[in-house]
């Protein structure tokens, strides 16, 4: 056993906050935590919000906890609506879009390298207001992408009338 706590426990409201490109990401345990096996976050998307199409270096595990998206994997789109979860293969291309007012997700990656992603990309919340949320940030989103090997790999692709703001 290495120097970290045996356990690491986060309250619903709590972990490092962080606005990434109009989401509110909220860390619930780090890569560190767990030497890099896997990261924790959870992620609250308002209606109209998409990811662009990209891929990860970690399998992702996605848990609705609220509300809706539409997934886009590999070429085909299914919903995922709250109490399903999705797991997504390291390197396969997809996106995400919030079709619920809000739609509130728990992100497990394996490797963990989420949480440096976000942090990296986005900005700390010092509110979960979405109304305060700076707006999108593509020169550093990128350049998160590139220092954690995320794969940007175009726009949404959703329809145009479904996307209201997009992560790069």
């Amino acid at each position: 056993m290495n120097d970290r706590d045996a356990t690491h426990a986060v309250g619903r409201d709590a972990g490092e906050a962080i606005w990434f490109n109009g989401a509110l990401v909220t860390i619930k345990t780090p890569g560190e935590w767990s030497e890099g096996a896997f990261s924790l976050v959870e992620l609250v998307m308002p209606q109209g919000r998409a990811t662009g199409l990209h891929s990860d270096p970690s399998d992702e595990t996605i848990h609705v906890l609220d509300g809706e998206l539409l997934v886009h994997i590999d070429g085909a789109e299914q919903p995922a609506r709250t109490g399903d979860t999705l797991a997504i293969a390291r390197g396969v291309a997809h996106a995400l879009l919030a079709v619920t007012e809000r739609a509130r997700v728990l992100v497990l990656n394996t490797p963990g390298t989420h949480d440096r992603f976000f942090r990296l990309g986005g900005v700390p919340a010092t509110d979960r207001d979405f109304a305060s949320a700076p707006p999108p940030d593509f020169e550093r989103t990128r350049a998160a992408a590139e220092a954690v090997d995320v794969r940007l790999l175009g726009p949404p692709p959703f329809s145009s009338t479904s996307v209201d703001q997009t992560s790069g």
